[in-house]
């Protein structure tokens, strides 16, 4: 199967479930949660290059496709009953935010208008999201949450760090 394929399946799924063709309780359900999730770690990732690749900016504002929302809804709802244990002795095998690479593009444009940008209240704005997302991935990284891509010599990310410094 492709990922074009899974993602017919998969609306097919919600679309099943939003007209009420599935229990009511299905989104609760550990196996259809993980298999979700399991979706999206793989395969987001691989939607959001191709959203990029194509010249687009703001994944996550105009690109994100309408599932990929759902099953986060269902992923935290589901987390919210169990007690949860992040601490990991070695890094991920998959990035666990699966829009982490959205927003290094996000933060790569941010730091590519600081240098054009005159208006002091806009580079205010610009730096703070900066900031922000250089703490948000210093924690992933920290949490070992990220694979060993993300900190792969020439990766975006780590690109985008050497750029910031």
């Amino acid at each position: 199967m492709n990922r074009m394929k899974l993602g017919i399946f998969w609306d097919h799924v919600i679309e099943m479930l939003e007209n009420n063709h599935l229990p009511h309780d299905f989104h609760m359900r550990a196996k259809w949660v993980n298999a979700s999730q399991f979706y999206m770690l793989l395969v987001e990732p691989l939607d959001i290059a191709n959203y990029y690749r194509d010249g687009k900016s703001h994944y996550m504002q105009n690109g994100r496709e309408r599932r990929y929302n759902i099953f986060d809804r269902w992923w935290k709802e589901r987390r919210g009953t169990e007690k949860v244990n992040n601490n990991r002795s070695t890094l991920a095998s998959l990035t666990q935010d699966t829009c982490f690479w959205a927003r290094v593009e996000e933060a790569k444009e941010c730091l590519d208008k600081v240098r054009s940008e005159r208006d002091g209240g806009k580079l205010d704005f610009l730096w703070r999201n900066i900031n922000a997302f250089e703490r948000y991935a210093a924690e992933l990284v920290e949490s070992k949450q990220v694979s060993k891509d993300v900190l792969a010599q020439n990766s975006s990310y780590v690109l985008w760090v050497e750029e910031l410094n």
